[in-house]
């Protein structure tokens, strides 16, 4: 438990998607088993009297020496024949596993890589040892226990039934067969139900835990999906200087300069048969202020000084036309500025 003492913190999105790109994905292997059956059962349900009758007609082929007396002929051919009567619970029981991976963790294709470490004897024998072997060896003792217990009960009542199916017909055989294997699968089927939900809380509850992050392992991943704090807040301040050069490089374009008169500075353009209304170019507070108005008088922009108006085009974004109900008091400022220059 000591490996887990510092991990405290839920594990990331990214983290998960991590792991999942290296095929690490949360499977109770006990549920595949279960929906694997449950296959099997459903094939039974359909195919069963057809199974039953192709196994009874393979055993009395046997026993009429059908295929001849040479041992290994026989063994050959019926296991042949076995083999084509089980292959489709066989493909169906397959099929219904692969649909129980893919819903529990996705179709995942992991590159296949050549591990030298996965052969190494030394870690095949400490994985073998550790938590996680001892509690999959603990897991498949219990399931060889309640198996073993299972076929006692199992064989008990075939014995209690085997002497009185010496006088039925084969067709009654067939149909007794069938009921006493259906029987047992669905027995067998409900058993390993209880066991294969346990086992997948378990596996999720082990898989999230594995997961589980340190703040230290937090704040490294946040450095890396958000970039270290001091590098944005460098790039940041980059982006606003460069902002702020291309802002000052307008004022010498301005109509005319308000201000506030020292606080605020708010530098407007106008162009007439151009323009809606007057655009805000450039505005600052403090320093910003002071150095829009050295650019305005230095290239012989008009300051007009207009506490209440600077106040309000300040509160407007660079880029954007004033509002129309600051049409009245910005026009009073540009016919005086028209006025003084002669502009008719």
């Amino acid at each position: 438990m000591a490996e887990y003492q510092d991990k405290t913190e839920q594990a990331t999105p990214r983290k998960k998607q991590k792991a999942r790109e290296k095929g690490q994905v949360s499977r109770s292997r006990e549920l595949i088993s279960l929906v694997s059956m449950g296959g099997i059962i459903l094939m039974l349900y359909i195919e069963g009297s057809t199974f039953v009758k192709k196994i009874s007609e393979l055993i009395i082929r046997l026993f009429s020496l059908s295929y001849g007396l040479d041992v290994i002929r026989v063994l050959q051919v019926s296991m042949m024949e076995m083999l084509f009567i089980l292959m489709p619970f066989f493909t169906v029981a397959f099929a219904f596993s692969l649909f129980a991976g893919v819903i529990q963790g996705g179709f995942i294709i992991k590159p296949i890589k050549f591990e030298l470490e996965k052969i190494n004897p030394i870690n095949g024998f400490r994985r073998i040892f550790s938590k996680e072997g001892l509690v999959e060896l603990c897991k498949t003792m219990f399931k060889f226990i309640i198996g073993v217990l299972l076929s006692f009960l199992i064989l008990a009542k075939v014995i209690f039934v085997a002497p009185s199916l010496i006088s039925l017909e084969v067709n009654s055989i067939n149909d007794i067969a069938l009921d006493l294997i259906t029987k047992v699968v669905i027995i067998v089927f409900l058993t390993f139900f209880v066991l294969a939900m346990l086992d997948y809380v378990f596996e999720r509850w082990r898989f999230e835990r594995s997961l589980r992050m340190s703040k230290e392992e937090l704040k490294e991943e946040y450095k890396e999906t958000e970039g270290d704090p001091l590098i944005k807040a460098r790039i940041k301040s980059i982006q606003r200087e460069i902002a702020r050069k291309r802002m000052m490089q307008e004022v010498p374009k301005a109509t005319v300069v308000i201000t506030n008169p020292l606080h605020i500075a708010v530098a407007l353009q106008y162009k007439r048969n151009e323009m809606m209304a007057p655009k805000v170019v450039a505005k600052g507070a403090g320093f910003i202020a002071e150095k829009i108005r050295e650019i305005a008088l230095k290239h012989n922009v008009p300051i007009v000084e207009d506490v209440v108006l600077a106040r309000a085009l300040f509160q407007l974004k660079v880029g954007s036309y004033i509002p129309a109900e600051l049409y009245k008091a910005v026009a009073k400022i540009i016919a005086y500025i028209y006025k003084m220059k002669g502009v008719a």
